[in-house]
This record gives structure tokens, C-alpha cells and sequence, in this order.
């Protein structure tokens, strides 16, 4: 496994390190697999938990640490450094620097659930024996990525908590499409055609290497110019299946069901969707606290009010902290 290190000196400095972390034992064969981790943590400090981050379609690890010009004014994983946190965010199987397997159809959101989980042990077993005790850690996603650190927690249970940005059960209708819309109001059997309309609808398991600026989803609103180069910068392909389950009203109910831990559900002003409809969508959560950030669309992080928003975050997860010692 590669690790690199940069410090960055002054107030402020974190220690960053790329990992490749084995998950072969995903998928069933001898093919090698690895995901890629982005760790950032504080330089002298003993972080007081680890950011589990998982990106939302057509968006890499990068995501969480956006740089433009060696600007990180974007980055949330160095925002929550400052704040005493650790981020280790993930590239799914298949996207950005990540192995794709020969395979692809197979990575369904179990698949995708079970090879990341299998990155969160591997560097937390490298995390004892480099760094020291294990931290506690908080599962956070963005859209697709939110379903997915749900799914994750339904079969795996890794999380004290989960930070969800632009998640919902209810779906994106008016984005189905030809027959997927015969599956709208029938979600098991939109799951059990699942693999054969993600074919029909995207023709490779790998497809797309850059995201749709203009779309609804990645539109910057009113942030500046910089703030698109930024998640341009975090583009790759999509993971059909997962992504497609998105869009399905009641895709992702049986995981999100089994969700028992406090989740703090965050939404922008100008999202796909109001902050109440993540609420209802997660029935046995321990509790669920809700944010709405102003003058935000779908990317939060690119959002002219996002240190409002990482600032709850961490005054959030320190009360989640605090209430489970």
C-alpha cells in the first residue's frame, strides 16, 4: 500500500496521507482489488473521531478535500481537521483512482457497502499500527454516497452516527426513464430488475468520466466560477446500479429501515428535495436531527455558507461524542 504524506505548517496544519487499501474479498475470485483513501488529520492533535466519507455520483474521494489553484477553501476534510476531527474519505469500487473489476455489473449497492467496510477495517487496522487506538467513527455521505454509508450501516453496523447530505427514500421520479418508469410505484421489483435496467439505461457498468455541469444536481448556484473548476477537479464515472436505486421512490427503504444510530440529515435550500423528506425516510434512527443550509444546491461544500454548515457538523458529532462515552 502507497501512503504520502504533506504537512502543512502554521495554524491550521494537517498530516495527509493516500492509501490503497485491499478489498479483493468484495467480489468472489482471485482478482486483486483496492480502494483509495484520502486520510486528513490534525498534525498535533489527537483527533476526537474519524469522518467516514463516502462521494455521490460523478464525484471522487476529492469531494471532501477539494483544492483549485492550491486553494482549499472548499475542503471539508481540512475545515474538520481544525475542528479536531479525522476524514477518511473513499473511492468506491470502480470510481476514480479505485480498481474497477472485470466485472462491473456486479457492484451492486451490497457489493459496493461490503467493499468499502472492508476499506474502513483495513485502514483502521493500519491506524493502530501507525497512528494509535482507534478512533470512534461517523459514517458521512453525499447524495448516491449517503445511500450507500446507509446500506453500509444497515449490513455492517460500523458507525455511532451518520451525517447524510441530500438524503431520501423518496426517489427522482421525473428522472426515470422509457421502462424503468413501469418500476416507479413497485420498488421490489424495481430492485429485482435492478442490474438489467442499469444496462439498458447506461450501456457500460463504468460509464461517463465527467459529470454534466449544468445539471440540476451539480449546479453551483451562486457560488463563484471557482467553485464548478472545484467539483470538476472531484469528477469521474457513475456507478449505475446504486445510482439508478436513487432514483427509485422506495429504492433504498429495506437499508434505511435497519438504521438505529443518531443522523444528522442536511439538505441546501435549492436541493433536489426538503430537508422532511429525509425524516420520514428513516423510521428507527435513533434520532434524527435536520439542517437546512441557505444559499446551497445539491454540492454543499461548494456553497458560499458552507462553514455554517461543517460548523454544525462538528458541533454535532461532539454532542454525539459526548451523549455515547
Amino acid at each position: 500500500m502507497v501512503s504520502i504524506q504533506t504537512v502543512q505548517t502554521g495554524p491550521g496544519a494537517v498530516l495527509r496521507h493516500v492509501w490503497r487499501l485491499d478489498v479483493s474479498d468484495a467480489l468472489p475470485g482471485d482478482e486483486r482489488l483496492e480502494i483509495a483513501a484520502g486520510l486528513v488529520l490534525p498534525a498535533d492533535d489527537t483527533p476526537k473521531a474519524l469522518l467516514v466519507c463516502l462521494p455521490g455520483g460523478f464525484l471522487t474521494r476529492r469531494y471532501y478535500d477539494l483544492e483549485v489553484d492550491a486553494d482549499r477553501s472548499f475542503s471539508f476534510a481540512q475545515y474538520m481537521a481544525g475542528r479536531g476531527f479525522a476524514t477518511l474519505s473513499l473511492d468506491h469500487l470502480g470510481v476514480g483512482e479505485s480498481s474497477r473489476p472485470a466485472d462491473g455489473w456486479a457492484l451492486d449497492v451490497d457489493c459496493v457497502a461490503r467493499a468499502n467496510q472492508l476499506a474502513l477495517d483495513a485502514a483502521e487496522s493500519r491506524w493502530r499500527d501507525e497512528v494509535g487506538p482507534t478512533l470512534p467513527s461517523i459514517g458521512v455521505g453525499h447524495s448516491m454516497g449517503s445511500c450507500l454509508s446507509v446500506v453500509q450501516q444497515a449490513n455492517h453496523a460500523p458507525n455511532r452516527a451518520l451525517v447524510l447530505f441530500s438524503f431520501t427514500t423518496l426517489g427522482l421520479r421525473p428522472y426515470l426513464q422509457g421502462r424503468e418508469t413501469d418500476f416507479a410505484d413497485d420498488p421490489d421489483a424495481a430492485r429485482s430488475e435492478l442490474r438489467a435496467l442499469a444496462r439498458e439505461r447506461f450501456g457500460s457498468p463504468f460509464p461517463g468520466d465527467e459529470m454534466d455541469g449544468a445539471h440540476a444536481a451539480f449546479s453551483v448556484g451562486s457560488a463563484p466560477p471557482v467553485a464548478e473548476r472545484a467539483l470538476h477537479g472531484a469528477a469521474t464515472c457513475i456507478l449505475p446500479i446504486p445510482a439508478l436505486l436513487t432514483m427509485f421512490p422506495g429504492g433504498y427503504v429495506p437499508w434505511a429501515e435497519r438504521v438505529r444510530v443518531p443522523v444528522l440529515a442536511v439538505v441546501g435550500d435549492n436541493d433536489l428535495h426538503r430537508v422532511d423528506a429525509s425524516i420520514a425516510c428513516l423510521p428507527n434512527a435513533a434520532s434524527v436531527d435536520t439542517y437546512t443550509l441557505e444559499d446551497s444546491w445539491h454540492c454543499h461544500n461548494v456553497a458560499n455558507t458552507r462553514t455554517r454548515l461543517w460548523d454544525h457538523v462538528a458541533q454535532w458529532t461532539d454532542g454525539v461524542l459526548q451523549t455515547s462515552d
